[in-house]
């Protein structure tokens, strides 16, 4: 005898939200008044992050105070070449101490536009520049302790003039078709946050 159920009764006590969320628009965050600020002071200030120190009271009425990185923000880019091929970057990330296979990214200089950072970064890491930058997706990758917000770009009609990386940074440049790049996402090979991101997204969205 089939068993028919409503959906509430699958999920007790969680309303369905599907008309809420899906009318929201706060690109991605929403304002809960529960959680006050006391106040925020810095704690450290870096070469290109600040630190600071902000004090909260929460719903029950403790306070706590809470470790939070102020971020200028980053653009990364998806290239795609002809022939359904990916241009995949590898470098050396001292927090983890390994190389890690990435999309280019790079940090938001002062009063800089997302889309001019990511033409910026494209050209220094790559060495391509690209005719056309589409915006892929945003993303706030570490929302644990980093208000960082990161603009994601998908690069096409590219054109080769040379790589011109920082000086602290040591690039190598892979091209890989979009077969060997959903292998690598399966098999563990890209961990990297951004990247796997912008590649579930575009492979999402490619079919």
């Amino acid at each position: 005898m089939a068993i028919c159920m409503n959906q509430s009764d699958l999920a007790p006590g969680i309303p369905d939200s599907d008309s809420e969320l899906l009318g929201h628009r706060g690109r991605g965050t929403r304002l809960d008044p529960r959680f006050e600020l006391v106040e925020e002071s810095l704690s450290y200030q870096g070469a290109c992050y600040r630190m600071f120190t902000r004090r909260e009271r929460l719903p029950d009425g403790r306070v706590v105070d809470r470790d939070v990185i102020r971020h200028p923000g980053a653009s990364a880019i998806l290239p795609l070449l002809p022939n359904d091929r990916i241009i995949l970057i590898e470098q050396y990330r001292p927090a983890v101490g390994h190389n890690l296979l990435e999309i280019p990214a790079g940090l938001l200089e002062q009063g800089e536009e997302p889309i001019d950072c990511a033409r910026r970064e494209m050209r220094e890491e790559t060495g391509f520049e690209a005719g056309k930058l589409t915006p892929l997706l945003e993303i706030l990758p570490a929302t644990g302790f980093s208000d960082e917000r990161m603009y994601i770009f998908l690069a096409q009609d590219l054109q080769f003039v040379g790589q011109d990386p920082d000086e602290d940074e040591w690039v190598k440049v892979h091209s890989v078709s979009s077969r060997t790049a959903r292998k690598l996402l399966e098999e563990g090979e890209i961990v990297d946050g951004k990247t796997v991101a912008a590649l579930l997204h575009w492979f999402g969205h490619s079919r």
